[in-house]
């Protein structure tokens, strides 16, 4: 940024009379310091006539040797910091205390609550002469004065080289003229030269240090009235060496019909001050461009000057950037690339050095690169979503990028004998540019090919690298040659890789029973992990079992878009021990599907004999004196409050593809709204369905919260299982059959059945009786000691609602 002045004038590069103001940026961290910012304090303004002491960080530039204290106000303080390392600031007219003459209107005072520095970091090189200069006014006497030290370093530091001190009083009195040291140059001054008892000290003092940054600042030595909390006022300070300038960037460039160039031309940053009347920086020019030919400077000479108006300069934005002025030649002759070269040449006027880095090497060259603009372009995208579909139009899309195939691929300009006329490799942002095209040329095309042509012979036939396919054509529609032909424009892609998979080792479920799938999965370049979500391509099915997904047998090549894993099963056709096995190819979203299909894996070992299986389905199976008849299917897929709904897992129990009888489990799920005194028949239906036979096979089912269960439901039924004679019976038993086979007593008798009421310890199977539980001995020696594979029947029950 170029700064803005104070109504004062600007440092001459010998002594001076006043200052400007560099106002602080947040950039200006990224750029060196020459010159002290917020100078004249300021920055940020306070209350009129008052006094505040805030931390350093309030105060934007400066810092201090200050120790931390809690500082006080007579200033409001809302918004401000007044805990830390404080620095004070009065306002014009506080106490009686005025700045000098067209000073602004704050200041500071280096004795805040104990003697201290102020000080900035700035850049300083060796052996420069630096130009510096001061307001100073003591506080507490008119006869003592305040004593202040200017220095580079800290006060702290022996190394720290004073080089000069100040003594003034309240009343700008000079009790001492200022005491140069260390080689510096400071003129004496006379009393109150500054107005409102403030004086102004000038000078320069010479810097032979290595070039680095260095704190410069003024240091409180003591005060006239020995207070060290009192004293030694400060303003209007400033510190300036030659500016420091560069270019930059090291090179850039653009097509010759850009002939006053905007794309990115040579520029020069400059920090620091630049003094009045402005400094000029003188450049050379060079390379393989020819003046006048294809370009023209201002001076139409190799060497001409760039003009720095005076200013404050930080580097930060465009007032602190000079474009290099020239002007390209167009013409329609190919010519090839052509570079011209601007050069920085020595001036005692600044210095040539880096501006982010202080005391860094300095970009004091800078290319500029004129590209012929008789050209063919284009760019090859990498199309990860097909969206050229075989065309050469809406090849990118979204966030595309461009790509060579890993650097492997060419593009070749071929003429209408499919003769090379151009050849050139595709960068590796898939762009490429034929330079210097014949013009005028008829039907000519441009190929891909991983083969490099060789100009005048047969082009070579169109490839691509492995695993790479072409989304549009790899041969362009012919056309004519002229000038700034571009957009040439090219579609591939990567194709994906489906992983193998071997499911864990897990039991044959037998029968019609199915197995999931363990989960697919594979790997695409430009989409990245493949798995639920994406698309796979069953290629071959497994030889001894059917694939389902979502319950519908997959046939071969079938695509299964958005996979879920939860819904590719398998039902073996063999029970037993065997390994399945189909293989699988995963298609990325350019609808490439990979072209080594991977293998599915699935061992199964045989159903244990000792682990049988017993599905147990629970219908309503009459209210009152109606047999409800109707064929339920439980699922878990509807609204809980469905009168089918029935949680999963438990909602396939009842499917076909276990082996129930046809129409075997009549009655309702959920019969609806009933009434106190309405009769409830309960009736749990069971099938043994594993593979061994099912042994001491026991059913407990609790009786239903707010009903009661009927013990004399099916009195004077027969036959009867051996129970008590005459006993109350209230439970049905049915084996392998659709009717009940058997009637059983509620009593703890010889029969298969018994009732517990409710709170009576039950078998430990059951679970808490609260209300009553049946409870069924379905097997039992002689007469049946186990139950075979697919065999059924069912336990009843009625209850009355309360």
């Amino acid at each position: 940024m170029k700064n803005l002045w104070q109504n004062l004038n600007i440092f001459s590069w010998g002594l001076l009379g006043a200052t400007l103001v560099l106002q602080p940026t947040v950039a200006q961290a990224q750029y060196i310091q020459r010159s002290f910012i917020n100078p004249s304090f300021e920055q940020p303004v306070f209350s009129n006539s008052c006094y505040i002491q805030v931390d350093e960080s309030q105060i934007p530039g400066w810092t201090t040797t200050h120790s931390t204290k809690q500082g006080t106000a007579s200033c409001a303080t809302t918004g401000f910091t007044t805990l830390g390392h404080i620095i004070e600031i009065w306002t014009k007219g506080f106490n009686g205390v005025n700045t000098a003459t067209g000073a602004g209107n704050q200041f500071a005072e280096l004795n805040a609550e104990e003697a201290s520095e102020l000080y900035q970091n700035l850049c300083l090189y060796q052996n420069e002469t630096i130009t510096f200069s001061l307001l100073h006014r003591g506080r507490s006497s008119a006869t003592v004065a305040d004593v202040t030290n200017f220095l580079i370093g800290l006060y702290t530091d022996p190394t720290a080289t004073v080089f000069g001190k100040f003594s003034t009083t309240n009343n700008g009195t000079v009790t001492a003229q200022p005491l140069a040291q260390n080689g510096a140059i400071i003129p004496t001054v006379t009393n109150n030269n500054a107005g409102n008892n403030w004086v102004r000290y000038t000078g320069t003092v010479p810097y032979t240090g290595a070039s680095a940054n260095k704190p410069v600042g003024f240091a409180a030595v003591s005060t006239g009235g020995g207070n060290n909390t009192i004293g030694n006022f400060l303003d209007d300070v400033q510190f300036a060496g030659k500016p420091v300038l560069e270019f930059t960037a090291s090179s850039g460039g653009a097509a010759e019909s850009e002939t006053t160039p905007t794309t990115n031309p040579p520029k020069l940053r400059i920090v620091g001050l630049v003094p009045t009347g402005g400094i000029s920086v003188p450049i050379s020019v060079s390379g393989t461009a020819v003046l006048g030919t294809d370009y023209n400077t201002t001076s139409g000479t190799p060497t001409f000057n760039i003009a720095i108006p005076a200013g404050n300069y930080d580097g930060s934005d465009a007032t602190s950037v000079f474009t290099i002025p020239f002007t390209v030649i167009n013409n329609n002759v190919p010519q090839g690339v052509r570079t011209i070269v601007f050069t920085i040449q020595p001036s005692s006027s600044f210095f040539a050095s880096s501006t982010t880095t202080c005391g860094g090497s300095p970009t004091i060259a800078s290319s500029y690169t004129i590209y012929d603009d008789d050209f063919l372009s284009g760019k090859v995208w990498d199309d990860a979503d097909n969206s050229a579909n075989n065309t050469f139009t809406n090849i990118n899309t979204g966030s595309e990028t461009g790509t060579n195939a890993g650097g492997l691929l060419n593009a070749i300009l071929v003429d209408s004998n499919n003769k090379v006329l151009k050849t050139t490799p595709v960068a590796a942002d898939g762009t490429y540019t034929f330079l210097n095209v014949p013009l005028n040329q008829s039907n000519v095309k441009i190929i891909l090919s991983t083969t490099a042509g060789t100009i005048g012979n047969t082009a070579p036939a169109t490839s691509l690298p492995s695993n790479w396919v072409n989304t549009s054509p790899l041969t362009t529609a012919t056309f004519n040659t002229a000038t700034n032909i571009s957009s040439k424009d090219f579609g591939i892609e990567q194709l994906p890789n489906t992983n193998n998979v071997t499911g864990s080792t897990t039991t044959n479920p037998g029968g019609t029973n199915t197995v999931q799938v363990p989960t697919l999965s594979g790997t695409d370049p430009e989409d990245g992990n493949l798995g639920s979500g994406n698309s796979f391509k069953i290629v071959s099915l497994p030889s001894n079992g059917t694939l389902y997904y979502n319950g519908v047998a997959v046939t071969a090549n079938q695509i299964i878009t958005n996979y879920d894993p939860t819904k590719l099963t398998v039902d073996p056709n063999i029970d037993g021990a065997i390994t399945i096995t189909f293989t699988v190819a995963a298609v990325d979203k350019a609808g490439k599907e990979d072209p080594t299909p991977a293998t599915v894996t699935m061992p199964l070992t045989a159903l244990s004999a000792s682990k049988p299986q017993l599905i147990l389905v629970k219908r309503i199976t009459r209210i009152n004196n109606q047999n409800l008849t109707s064929i339920v299917d439980g699922r878990s897929d509807v609204s809980s409050s469905a009168a089918n709904y029935v949680a999963s897992p438990r909602d396939t129990d009842d499917d076909s593809s276990n082996t129930w009888p046809t129409n075997y489990l009549r009655g309702l799920i959920n019969a609806g709204i009933v009434k106190p005194g309405d009769e409830l028949e309960y009736t749990i239906y069971l099938l043994s369905n594993g593979l061994g036979n099912a042994t001491s096979v026991q059913i407990c089912d609790l009786v239903p919260i707010n009903t009661t269960f009927i013990p004399t439901a099916f009195n004077g039924l027969t036959p009867n299982d051996g129970g008590l004679s005459g006993a109350d019976q209230g439970i049905a038993l049915a084996l392998g059959s659709s009717t009940p086979t058997v009637y059983l007593t509620n009593a703890q008798d010889s029969d298969r059945g018994r009732f517990y009421p409710a709170n009576e310890t039950v078998p430990s199977y059951c679970g808490a009786n609260i209300n009553g539980a049946v409870v069924v001995n379905i097997t039992r020696s002689p007469d049946l000691p186990n139950l075979v594979k697919d065999f059924y029947g069912f336990v009843r029950f009625r209850a009355k609602v309360k």
